[in-house]
């Protein structure tokens, strides 16, 4: 299981509006084992169960704000209760372990710790990953975040097609994908599922 939290808190930011409500749209499409929460104040935890979706929590929630995202590999006490807010076990203790460790990043505030010791490698490769996506994702402007946001809600879609829906000529939209790196980014993607997948694969579920 893939247990991930989330802190608003110690980022630097000066706004003071509640970023929890727009987080929780962000993960509101990613499949989850429980519905993600808000715990206190700006922070949140997520349930998901495969490698994939817990990607696209991550991706959303880098998206979604400044958010120092720390994730939990491993067990989950079962029976699972009715709402995330009261999961337990080893992969809880690793993902609050993890948002504790991403607090303290100045750059990307991303972690990734693993509740069975043998697989800290492993988790770290993953953290690595993670971050230089992150790292990608934080350096577009506005007209490459919505090209990228058009592409990766319709993959099929032509940059004709794209270029319609944003109201840009298509020249704009081949022009932001190019410069987003976009392409090396989601070329990143099967590497960081395989890592992930790698360590839950060792849980007990």
């Amino acid at each position: 299981m893939y247990v991930l939290s989330f802190s608003g808190r110690a980022l630097g930011s000066r706004d003071r509006s509640d970023p929890v409500p727009a987080l929780l749209d962000a993960l509101a499409p990613v499949p989850q084992v429980l519905a993600a929460e808000r715990t206190a104040g700006a922070e949140a935890l997520a349930l998901v169960s495969r490698a994939e979706d817990a990607l696209a929590a991550v991706l959303r929630a880098r998206e979604a704000g400044q958010w120092a995202i720390g994730l939990g590999i491993g067990a989950v006490e079962r029976p699972l209760p009715d709402t995330v807010r009261a999961i337990s076990g080893p992969a809880v203790l690793a993902a609050e372990r993890a948002v504790r460790a991403a607090r303290t990043t100045s750059s990307v505030a991303v972690s990734v710790r693993a509740a069975d010791g043998r697989q800290d490698a492993t988790a770290a490769d993953a953290e690595a990953v993670l971050r230089l996506i992150g790292w990608m994702i934080r350096t577009r402007n506005r007209g490459q975040w919505e090209a990228v946001r058009a592409l990766r809600e319709d993959p099929g879609a032509t940059q004709a097609q794209l270029a319609e829906r944003l109201g840009v000529t298509q020249q704009t939209v081949s022009r932001a994908v190019k410069t987003s790196g976009w392409r090396e980014e989601s070329a990143a993607h099967p590497l960081a599922e395989r890592l992930l997948s790698m360590i839950d694969l060792t849980s007990a579920r």
